[in-house]
């Protein structure tokens, strides 16, 4: 038997493995039938041993693309693991900013904030949104995975306006400090690529992920009478 054969003829149900309320709107907006259960994966430490091997390989610096993939594939495996929801297709998810080719996760305090949103002003930097997809479904856990890349472009922000915006709360627990979906939309100039991949979550993305696993889209959409 092929070690991707399916361990029953369950049907499937789509798992997101984040808490993120905007990746969740953004799969409701699209129709898609979906389950939340929240990774309890250590960011830092994910990374860190990934770059120690790095280091042992001399492969040099992890990339900020390889991050986001790194960290979405984490928290996949991490709920595939736990998760008691009977033919689980387990969707992670991360986001890193990448500017002047330095990685910007979430900054978590306000003065952080503040600093990247002074680099980001007038600037233009990378939104990477990393995505793995699980089908616990199959012995040992068939995958599939897709990183996403846009452009985003900021104006120019006073001091007032960055503390401002920082005093919102909203920059703290986003990669970047800033969101196109919120207060931070008032200053992003344009974006080149997805704007879904700049909010989080690519749904063309997780599209292309379930068809390398044989599934379709459609069959997690929403049913209308």
């Amino acid at each position: 038997m092929s070690s991707f054969s399916l361990v029953s003829d369950v049907e499937p149900t789509l798992v997101l493995a984040s808490s993120s309320p905007a990746r969740q709107k953004l799969l409701r907006d699209a129709g898609i039938i979906f389950q939340v259960c929240v990774s309890s994966v250590d960011e830092d430490a994910v990374v860190a041993r990934a770059q120690k091997d790095a280091d042992v390989k001399d492969l040099g610096e992890l990339t900020p693309a390889q991050v986001a993939l790194l960290l979405a594939r984490a928290k996949a495996e991490d709920v595939a693991r736990l998760v008691d929801v009977p033919g689980a297709i387990v969707l992670g998810c991360d986001s890193v900013f990448e500017l002047d080719g330095v990685a910007y996760g979430k900054p978590h305090d306000a003065s952080t904030a503040v600093e990247r949103l002074r680099l980001f002003s007038g600037a233009s930097g990378l939104l990477h949104t990393g995505h793995w997809l699980i089908d616990t479904r199959m012995v040992h856990g068939r995958s599939s995975s897709e990183l996403r890349t846009a452009t985003v472009h900021c104006d120019a922000l006073s001091e007032d306006q960055i503390h401002e915006y920082v005093a919102t709360g909203e920059p703290l627990a986003v990669a970047g400090s800033f969101t196109i979906d919120g207060f931070g939309s008032a200053f992003i100039r344009g974006i080149e690529g997805e704007y879904h991949t700049v909010v989080g979550l690519s749904v063309n993305a997780l599209k292309d992920m379930l068809e390398v696993l044989g599934l379709s889209i459609t069959n997690f959409w929403t049913k209308t009478a």
